[in-house]
């Protein structure tokens, strides 16, 4: 086998963390992860697993004792005690005896939503059922790795050591982000993602030409949306019902005319093809050119479960290869269990489209569940050798395919499958995302706004997309209907600009996300996380109403809203927000929540969802223009006032650099310190940096109608300790820009504001709402008087709940109350 497609694994345990009690071997792997095997020949498995590569752990501190019928492994923060009657056996944490069970485990994820429309699957009418993760409500949660295959030497699975138990048991309570990170330690860390995968894609089932995609691509240019990746799905091959003349070569039939031209139909079916049609793509080469003149890496669909058949342009070269007479037409048969065939269908069939510009492959799901070799499932054998062969000329090697169990995070990304267009898809996926964390498997990349079937809705593609910019891959995707279309401006009354706005801020939002992946890959924190992980001492956390709710980049809370808009476009939306104080980063309203949370409804109209910014949260934003991923050089950093600290963190073939930031707020002054550390020769030359400070109110001339004074923030910066030039701006918010960014230098900002007092934030809120609500007028001008009129807001609020709203304006208003 190549020498690239052997995993590097060290698997075997030092002796130390061993012991052995009668036909079990446990070994200690940290101290709340513990190994248990059973064997009565005692041939245990020191091999590397499907799942499980590391167990060289150092040694670890425990003591053993032993009783008759039970061996206790005490560590200094849990207890194993594994009886003879496995059934028996315990784990103590935290003075809680537990059993060793998955019955309150809280999930992983599942293979494939192929066919499901929400929960349940239009085809066989289950419901979904997701596999177990390591984090558990109990505290203890367990993998069984007792089936899975081995890794022989060669880098080729193996037949199952035939062990007849082999658990790894996490015994981490409720520190989740402990127990995957165990789970990291184990199996092998997230790989980073390459830069450009966290832009937007389009995708999509159809027979494009080389024409009509570009056009398209730069139909999204000339709307000023930025993409990434350019999917192309199965048609970019010869598929199904092509039937066209070909001249061939007679052989191996009863005809005189053998060895002669001859013509002849070709009818060429199927999913699986490697030969580019000619029809669409008459000069692929210069098609894959052009997509790359625009800035855009490239992914080709495979479905590879019928292998190479005759017709193909590389089958003479692979039938020799694999020893098959061409002119016996015989199909190269795909056995993913066969290591010659592996290096063969990598070097014939997908190096040479490597070397034409084509950046990684979408593994298409059509091989089933079985190969020739017992146990080996295909989908997992092609997720692990097309990520190891993706990484022989690539510094952040992708694939995209499907979920293979436990250690699948090491070949990002998923494809989630094909789903139904529908509100409970919409609904499902939030929490399928956020949960899958669970069993370390945090890169998924969904169908946006659904596959196949389901309704045509606007709003439902707008949600979809804005939930989208906050999840781990924007790849809009869908089936080849002629009715069924992605692009924004394809939806109408106003729905399309706002679809705009979210395409523009995924894009901008790259240098965050790419942050995330890189803590992903060193700290093992998952880009989407879901709320327990944080907050695991609050019951919301796990409750069901509460499941779509998640964190994001560990400082943004994330509200999707999945449920159609009532009256005059708005939708509501209960909400629990854990204690401090937030900033909604789309309406800028700042929740100020105590000890406990706060449970409440948000209404919002269709321009925006709910995402809460925490106080001292930092968002970099790319500020430039275009579809290139690259290290902007116009760079904003928006700014949520409160103690915190933040790295940026930017990459290129040369090294990596980090710009550091330190928030820190004190008697009304907000301070920011920016320092930078490693090759600074990363940073773009002449690199602008914009602060943008949300939290800093600027008063407009409409203000003082409510009783306020004009305020000016006071802004300092100084450069190295000495003050240096920035441009200021105060239309809207405090924008404070530093030209020419030097990296060598320690930057220094203090913004001091005079502060609103309580019924001024409330005047405000009220009225800003007031002016965007939709009925009469007479109506609002009343409450607006009202509003202008009382000092107490207790008064106010009283006076809104039994004002002639409907109930849903009402509820919108009464939040501001929760933003004094």
């Amino acid at each position: 086998m190549l020498t690239h497609l052997i995993a590097n694994t060290a698997p075997k345990a030092c002796n130390e963390n061993i012991v052995f009690f009668e036909d079990y071997r446990i070994t200690v792997l940290e101290s709340r992860l513990f190994r248990i095997e059973r064997s009565k020949t005692h041939s245990f498995n020191d091999k590397a697993t499907q799942s499980i590569w590391f167990r060289n752990m150092p040694p670890q501190k425990f003591s053993v004792s032993i009783h008759d019928s039970q061996v206790t492994v005490k560590t200094d923060r849990a207890e194993l005690t594994v009886h003879k009657n496995f059934e028996d056996s315990r784990v103590t944490i935290g003075g809680k005896s537990l059993p060793i069970s998955n019955s309150e485990n809280l999930l992983g994820t599942y293979r494939t939503l192929d066919c499901f429309n929400g929960e349940y699957s239009t085809k066989y009418k289950n419901k979904l059922t997701l596999d177990n993760g390591v984090c558990s409500r109990s505290g203890v949660a367990f993998i069984d790795d007792t089936n899975t295959l081995t890794l022989s030497d060669d880098g080729s699975p193996a037949p199952s050591w035939g062990e007849e138990l082999d658990l790894y048991v996490f015994a981490y309570g409720d520190a989740y982000r402990d127990a995957v990170s165990a789970l990291y330690m184990i199996c092998g860390s997230t790989p980073m993602l390459p830069r450009y995968a966290f832009g937007n894609w389009w995708s999509r089932y159809r027979a494009y030409s080389d024409e009509e995609y570009l056009a398209l691509i730069d139909a999204f240019d000339e709307h000023d949306l930025p993409l990434s990746v350019a999917t192309l799905d199965m048609d970019w091959h010869y598929s199904d019902d092509v039937d066209e003349e070909k001249q061939i070569t007679a052989n191996g039939k009863n005809t005189e005319d053998r060895g002669c031209l001859v013509s002849e139909k070709v009818k060429r079916i199927g999913w699986t093809g490697y030969s580019w049609n000619p029809r669409l793509f008459p000069d692929y080469r210069a098609f894959l050119n052009k997509l790359k003149d625009r800035g855009l890496k490239i992914t080709l669909n495979l479905h590879p479960a019928l292998g190479v058949r005759y017709y193909e342009d590389m089958y003479e070269e692979m039938a020799l290869a694999m020893g098959i007479d061409p002119a016996t037409e015989r199909a190269v048969e795909f056995d993913i269990a066969d290591p010659h065939f592996v290096d063969e269908y990598f070097k014939i069939l997908h190096h040479p489209y490597e070397k034409d510009g084509v950046d990684f492959w979408w593994i298409d799901w059509q091989q089933g569940t079985k190969t020739a070799m017992e146990g080996l499932d295909p989908l997992w054998a092609l997720n692990h050798y097309h990520y190891l062969d993706n990484s022989r000329c690539n510094k952040h090697p992708l694939i995209m395919s499907r979920y293979a169990g436990i250690g699948s995070h090491r070949y990002p990304i998923g494809f989630s499958g094909d789903t139904s267009i529908s509100w409970d898809t919409l609904r499902l996926l939030p929490y399928f995302t956020a949960t899958s964390a669970n069993c370390g498997y945090t890169w998924w990349s969904h169908d946006i706004g659904g596959h196949h079937l389901g309704i045509r809705d606007n709003e439902l593609y707008l949600r979809f997309l804005q939930w989208a910019v906050f999840n781990p891959i924007n790849r809009p995707h869908s089936t080849s209907s002629e009715l069924i279309s992605k692009e924004p401006w394809m939806y109408e009354n106003g729905i399309g600009d706002l679809a705009c706005k979210m395409f523009v801020l995924r894009h901008r939002m790259i240098p965050f996300l790419y942050t995330c992946n890189y803590l992903t890959h060193k700290k093992g924190l998952p880009l989407c996380e879901p709320l327990y992980y944080q907050y695991p001492n609050s019951e919301e956390s796990y409750q069901s109403r509460y499941r779509n709710q998640y964190m994001f980049g560990q400082n943004l809370l994330v509200a999707p809203i999945t449920s159609h808009s009532t009256d005059n476009g708005l939708c509501e939306l209960e909400i629990w927000l854990p204690e401090g104080i937030w900033t909604d980063i789309f309406t800028g309203e700042i929740y100020r929540i105590d000890k406990g949370g706060k449970e409440f409804c948000a209404v919002r109209s269709l321009d925006s969802i709910p995402v809460f910014a925490k106080a001292g949260t930092v968002i970099p934003l790319s500020n430039d223009k275009g579809n290139s991923c690259d290290n902007p050089r116009e760079l904003e950093i928006r700014i949520y006032n409160g103690d915190g600290e933040y790295s940026l963190y930017e990459d290129d073939d040369n090294g990596e650099v980090f710009t550091h930031f330190m928030l820190r707020e004190h008697n009304g002054e907000q301070g920011v310190t920016i320092s930078f550390e490693g090759n600074t020769a990363i940073i773009p030359k002449g690199r602008s940096l914009t602060l943008s400070f949300r939290n800093t109110l600027i008063h407009s001339p409409a203000d003082y109608a409510l009783g306020l004074k004009t305020c000016i923030p006071s802004v300092t910066v100084l450069k190295n300790g000495i003050p240096c030039n920035a441009r200021i701006t105060t239309i809207h918010e405090l924008r404070v820009t530093i030209d020419g960014i030097d990296p060598s230098a320690k930057y220094e900002i203090c913004v001091s504001a005079l502060p609103y007092d309580n019924i001024c934030k409330i005047r405000r809120a009220i009225i800003n709402k007031l002016k965007k609500t939709q009925g009469e007028y007479c109506k609002r001008e009343k409450i607006y008087e009202k509003v202008l009129a009382l000092d107490d807001t207790e008064v106010i609020k009283g006076y809104i709940k039994t004002s002639d709203l409907k109930d849903i304006e009402k509820k919108r208003l009464l939040e501001s109350f929760l933003c004094i």
